[in-house]
């Protein structure tokens, strides 16, 4: 009789130490683990790791468990899971919010898978992020602690109001006052002889909407608010001020200064003209040339320039050549002024000698 006393008291004892770990009060707050002064209005504390486990014997593909959360009896707020697939048990970790316009109320705004994707406004996400926006929202935004939002700011958004319409559109607004930093891009890479044009720290590449290379779209364009600086078309021609490169590989609309211009010309240099079968036209001819025509033999007429423009190393070419010209026509001459002087000489001697 004795032992069996003293085992209940000890039953006794272990019971009340036990429920000394909880506080359950008839008002207040609640604690598992703590008797006295939880700090919130249930609280978990426990020297091993403290868990909420949420079970539910059958799914049926539906959500499996679950928290919600009140204010004032209406839910304002849930967080649940759901199999993704009936096989291994995939699932899907759902966060909801109220939402007053909508006629659903609680709206889904966030789901995270099995597999790690993110999902921001879809259920389905097919990357590790996805924003889904409706029409008119702005898709991501950064944002620094110590610069105000409306002075620096990263975006990423639709760059058209047109509805059913997307133009993907990166802004950035740099703060740094008296400089004039908008969006800094850095592309870091190996610093090798690159094995083909294709390779480069930077590297903008348009495509069609095949993945082909375009052959009729611009690939790039620079614009300042609207107004196009510049333009790389699919042929590869570069236009300066203008859309337009009219064939050529660069076209510019305005001024261009150079510290050294250096063009490379398919055909032969003038040098033909100091070959000594080399034959020049008279001057009797060259000058009835030039009285009919207004302008040298193989030279471009003022419409031809004013119409093709002027090819710089063409006409450098040519330009030289009539210099070469010139310079034996020149030759010539002072050669026909030294026999004339050596007659004109000879004809004062035999005066001379007459005298």
């Amino acid at each position: 009789m004795r032992s069996l006393t003293l085992m209940l008291a000890a039953v006794f004892v272990s019971l009340s130490v036990n429920a000394q770990s909880n506080h359950w009060p008839p008002s207040g707050s609640a604690g598992v683990g703590t008797s006295t002064n939880p700090t919130e209005r249930f609280e978990i504390r426990d020297a091993a790791p403290s868990y909420l486990k949420f079970t539910r014997n059958s799914d049926v593909m539906g959500s499996v468990g679950g928290i919600k959360f009140d204010v004032a009896g209406t839910e304002v707020a849930r967080i649940e899971t759901e199999r993704t697939a009936d096989a291994n048990r995939y699932s899907a970790m759902i966060f909801s919010l109220k939402n007053w316009l909508s006629s659903a109320n609680m709206i889904e705004v966030m789901r995270l898978h099995e597999n790690g994707m993110l999902g921001l406004g879809t259920a389905s996400p097919s990357g590790k992020l996805h924003i889904h926006v409706p029409h008119g929202t702005r898709q991501a935004m950064f944002t620094v602690g110590n610069v105000s939002s409306a002075n620096g700011y990263l975006e990423i958004n639709n760059a058209t109001g047109a509805a059913g319409l997307y133009i993907p559109s990166i802004k950035g607004r740099g703060y740094n006052p008296g400089h004039t930093f908008g969006l800094y891009l850095v592309g870091e890479s190996e610093d090798v002889a690159s094995a083909g044009a294709y390779e480069a720290a930077v590297i903008l590449d348009g495509r069609s909407l095949m993945g082909t290379r375009i052959n009729t779209a611009n690939v790039l364009a620079i614009n300042s608010m609207g107004v196009n600086l510049a333009v790389v078309k699919a042929d590869g021609s570069v236009g300066i001020g203008t859309p337009v490169t009219h064939g050529h590989k660069l076209a510019v609309n305005g001024s261009a200064l150079f510290t050294k211009a250096v063009v490379k010309l398919n055909a032969n240099w003038p040098d033909f003209v100091f070959e000594p079968d080399y034959q020049l036209q008279p001057l009797s001819d060259l000058a009835l040339y030039i009285r009919e025509n207004k302008h040298l033999p193989e030279m471009p007429t003022a419409a031809d320039i004013a119409r093709d423009g002027q090819d710089l190393g063409e006409m450098n070419r040519k330009l030289l050549q009539k210099v070469e010209e010139l310079t034996l026509y020149i030759i010539e001459q002072d050669k026909a002024r030294k026999a004339v002087e050596a007659r004109l000489a000879e004809i004062e001697n035999r005066i001379e000698n007459l005298k």
